[in-house]
């Protein structure tokens, strides 16, 4: 999928998640959301990624919508996600308001 995560460790980016959901299609995976969470009121939308060949049919959507359930049963109050700017009508769509918000960038050696 296009999201430059080809390499990354996922074991543990899914160690610190509250959930993920995935779309498979004839056994392939096509599409994942996870929702990082801070064990208490803020959950964070992180890795939503859908393969080109299935985007615009309402997956990336579901997906958020389910894991945004799954937050809300668990008691959290706020969902972030930071997006591309080419993607704020797509995150509109799901129910998200843009906010602005503060980030810093930080330095990381490779290992």
């Amino acid at each position: 999928m296009e999201n430059g995560a080809q390499g990354r460790d996922f074991e543990s980016v899914l160690n610190r998640s509250l959930t993920f959901v995935c779309a498979y299609h004839e056994e392939r995976l096509v599409a994942f959301v996870n929702l990082a969470w801070d064990g208490g009121y803020h959950a964070f939308i992180l890795e939503t990624t859908v393969h080109p060949e299935f985007r615009r049919r309402g997956i990336g959507r579901e997906l958020v919508r389910r894991v945004v359930a799954e937050a809300e049963g668990r008691g959290v109050e706020w969902v972030h996600v930071d997006y591309d700017p080419h993607l704020q009508s797509f995150y509109e769509r799901c129910g998200f308001v843009s906010t602005p918000a503060g980030l810093i960038r930080l330095e990381v050696d490779e290992v």
